[in-house]
């Protein structure tokens, strides 16, 4: 009997599958919400913002003045939705601005 070849995969596709399979692929997008942070908000919050890191779920950014941190309360709920919809990391259910 004959076996079948597989069909040729991107090696994009095996990385992520791999990533996931390791529980990676979850740490890789916190990571990626971390460095894109400049992007993900508009140009004058993130002027007066610092994404630090990813602890269990939760986002913690500082903000430099106390105006701006009120600002950025106001907005948690859009930003969250933007993070988990646009940018693919449902895992992060919190924001703590401080």
């Amino acid at each position: 009997m004959k076996s079948r070849r597989e069909e040729p995969r991107r090696i994009g596709s095996l990385v992520a599958e791999i990533l996931a399979e390791s529980g990676y692929l979850t740490i890789c997008k916190e990571y990626d919400i971390v460095r894109k942070w400049p992007t993900i908000i508009d140009e004058r919050f993130a002027e007066v913002t610092s994404c630090e890191r990813v602890e269990n779920g939760i986002l913690y950014v500082k903000v430099f003045s106390a105006p701006w941190r009120q600002e950025a309360v106001y907005r948690k709920g859009d930003l969250l939705k933007r993070i988990q919809k646009e940018f693919g990391c449902p895992t992060i259910k919190d924001i703590v601005f401080h």
